[in-house]
């Protein structure tokens, strides 16, 4: 990666992209995109609230010190309605064929791209929750794979010994996103959904009877997690799981990949996976989804070269090639190659998953007030978390603040 300068000042057939870490993951290729078109990629790798915060500066201010910047989930009704990236549609029926669009992850490009009916970016990674585990560990146990969330309490229980420096469970608790995401998929996983039935009712749920009891596992949880959990960001639970400290890990498909790399991981070969833990059994298994787009910004004066990497990122051979690295493609035709399933394994229950509508997208709902939530959220898990108010008191605050910052954006409360 070269040194930065804005886009506008660099020649032009040159583009900048901003990303979050999994986006270093396409670094090794992008030499076969510079070859082919002649275009120079400056690829800026950022921490998760760096690209946030560079990205709105950019749009706010109305520049294109990057021309296509790397989208999460949540913010694709924000950038949409505000107009700060291109609508892609006439360059989509223009280029791509039906074939090549019904290739692409249903549920991947409606969550991450489509807002009221239109395209706004294209999906680069398709990340679906589920909950890893030591397999060898709870086959020497005699334990089975956690289907309730007292199935965790209980294995993690069994599994804890700190004189060996091994823990049952790890969860972010780090105030901001990390807690507010893995609470909220926690939570869907256990069958709740944050709003009641948008549009028709955006009311809150998090006064209910189930949050209140996924929250209560979830800060109990800390009783088996490493010291310093509290203050653990989605990466710090990443690498103790990778460094063999922790016996179970709900965490995101691209996680996952991690735990599967003998290069990178001591426990490769020993991970088993399932879905998200229930309230009970007879519930039925959902998978929270999440992931990242790529979209153009709307003041950038290379469109047509952005679109062209865009392509180039989204193409059934590129993402052949980057289901092998991260297990996260977009396409069906990258997950069902044999050579991902065997490393990957759980890709296959993502294809049936998909198939199946298990899938649920709106976990962390895509409407533009969703940042303020998360912020309101994650603050009020983080006191709940460190003891300064109980669970009920954390979730009753939020449940307050957020129905009030739904209301003010003009939503139905019920």
């Amino acid at each position: 990666m070269s040194v930065v300068q804005p886009a506008l000042a660099q020649e032009n057939r040159s583009i900048t992209i901003s990303g979050v870490s999994s986006f270093s993951l396409i670094e090794p290729l992008i030499p076969q995109f510079e070859e082919m078109t002649g275009i120079d990629v400056d690829l800026q790798v950022l921490p998760y609230p760096q690209v946030r915060q560079r990205s709105m500066a950019d749009f706010v201010s109305g520049t294109a010190n990057s021309d296509i910047y790397g989208q999460d989930i949540v913010w694709l009704g924000e950038w949409a309605e505000k107009g700060y990236v291109v609508q892609l549609d006439d360059l989509i029926k223009r280029d791509l064929t039906q074939e090549d669009l019904d290739d692409i992850l249903p549920g991947a490009l409606d969550a991450l791209s489509k807002w009221k009916g239109k395209t706004w970016s294209m999906p680069f990674g398709a990340y679906y929750f589920l909950m890893y585990y030591r397999q060898d560990l709870f086959d020497a146990a005699g334990l089975k794979a956690p289907v309730t969330l007292d199935d965790v309490d209980a294995a993690a229980a069994k599994l804890t010994d700190p004189a060996t420096n091994m823990f049952g469970v790890s969860m972010p608790y780090q105030r901001g996103a990390p807690i507010a995401s893995w609470f909220l998929a926690t939570y869907t996983g256990a069958g709740g959904k944050l709003l009641k039935n948008p549009p028709e009712n955006f009311a809150p749920t998090l006064d209910s009877p189930e949050a209140l009891e996924v929250l209560t596992h979830y800060v109990d949880w800390l009783k088996y997690a490493p010291a310093g959990a509290i203050g653990h960001h989605w990466n710090d639970q990443t690498v103790a799981m990778q460094t063999g400290r922790i016996a179970m890990t709900p965490s995101f498909s691209i996680n996952g990949t991690e735990f599967a790399k003998p290069e990178r991981s001591v426990v490769a070969g020993k991970v088993g996976y399932t879905t998200m833990p229930r309230l009970s059994a007879e519930q039925e298994p959902v998978i929270p989804f999440g992931g990242w787009a790529v979209a153009i910004n709307a003041k950038s004066e290379k469109v047509e070269d952005s679109w062209t990497f865009i392509k180039w990122l989204t193409s059934q051979d590129v993402q052949k090639q980057l289901a092998l690295i991260n297990g996260t493609p977009v396409r069906y035709s990258a997950l069902e190659e044999p050579e991902v399933q065997k490393l990957y394994p759980w890709v296959s229950e993502i294809v049936a998953a998909e198939k199946e509508g298990q899938v649920f997208s709106d976990y962390r709902p895509r409407y533009p007030f969703y940042p303020q939530v998360e912020e309101i959220l994650g603050l009020q898990l983080n006191r709940a978390a460190l003891g300064e108010v109980t669970p009920a008191e954390a979730l009753k605050i939020a449940n307050e603040e957020i129905t009030k910052v739904i209301k003010d954006a003009g939503h139905p409360v019920e």
